[in-house]
């Protein structure tokens, strides 16, 4: 990894591949007008540059914790972590890492972290909300697909 003062340009390419997989994930030619019929709604023309950079802020966000999570697994020594229990989940992630596939690694932390925080705040909305499940399948692959994306930026550029 980079130092962080050059840790700028993985981010702002995350971001961006981030806008970019959710402008195509929600586009009339993938799912974008299956998420329509569930009650999704599409951004006015009006509006769409302010929401289009309130998108690429929390995209910055987003890459920031990404980036941050793929350093400090990486630069974790898996040796600490061979216990059992949790201690073994955190070996599988940081195992490709240890061995110089960052790509590898970085893809496994995003799928890390969208199973652990962005996909069961997704249900537990759904569940609540009684929204509809197509909807949720639409957009917590549409946020996966994203993460593995911003986790390509990232292991590419740094």
């Amino acid at each position: 990894m980079m130092p962080v003062h050059h840790a700028y340009m993985p981010i702002i390419a995350a971001a961006a591949a981030d806008i970019v997989v959710t402008m195509l994930w929600y586009s009339d030619n993938l799912f974008g007008p299956i998420w329509k019929k569930q009650g999704g709604k599409s951004s006015g023309s009006k509006d769409f540059y302010q929401k289009l950079g309130i998108h690429f802020l929390a995209s910055l966000i987003t890459a920031t914790a990404l980036y941050i999570a793929i350093v400090v697994f990486q630069k974790t020594q898996t040796g600490i972590y061979t216990q059992q229990g949790l201690g073994q989940i955190f070996a599988m992630f940081l195992q490709d890492g240890t061995h110089n596939n960052t790509l590898m690694s970085s893809m496994k932390i995003a799928g890390f972290l969208w199973l652990g925080f962005f996909m069961p705040s997704h249900v537990v909305c759904t569940v609540w909300c009684s929204c509809n499940w197509h909807r949720f399948l639409i957009e917590t692959g549409g946020q996966l697909a994203s993460l593995v994306a911003m986790a390509a930026m990232i292991a590419s550029l740094s």
